[in-house]
């Protein structure tokens, strides 16, 4: 009969653990999920927006408040894209961002001649593509990243 040797016991004894850990995903996997009550339910929709003038407001759902925007003087909307979770406006000089989940505004000023190629939002992020950069908001983290093209 071979004696085991202190290095093949270990690793027997990670084996082991692995073994004990993947029954226990198992387990958990195939249990049967608890119905949701109606206070679990998260909200269907966590932003809505109302424009007024040069003013944006915010109403997030999610920490049940609101939050105001003022635009710059000769400063216009072209457009705005609403999703879930965040808010995304292209105007003449930026674009501006708001996310539900920081309950912030977060700007990025569009550079002389810069023009707007594409511009999409989906739940809790943006992108934009200029003439000049592609841009994307992380929503959940309320920050722009840019690269230049």
């Amino acid at each position: 009969m071979a004696v085991m040797t202190g290095e093949l016991l270990t690793k027997m004894r990670r084996a082991g653990g692995l073994v004990t850990w993947m029954l226990a995903g198992f387990l958990v996997l195939g249990a049967p999920a608890e119905p949701l009550s109606a206070d679990d339910d998260a909200p269907a929709r966590l932003l809505y927006v109302h424009r007024e003038d040069d003013k944006i407001i915010a109403s997030n759902v999610l920490f049940n408040r609101s939050d105001e925007f003022r635009l710059s003087a000769q400063e216009s909307v072209e457009q705005q894209l609403t999703d879930n979770a965040i808010l995304v406006l292209a105007t003449n000089r930026r674009l501006i961002a708001y996310s539900v989940y920081t309950a912030s505004w977060v700007t990025i000023s569009l550079k002389a001649g810069e023009e707007l190629e594409q511009f999409e939002a989906e739940d809790f992020s943006a992108f934009a593509v200029t003439s000049k950069r592609v841009l994307s908001f992380n929503g959940r983290a309320g920050q722009w990243s840019e690269t230049r093209r």
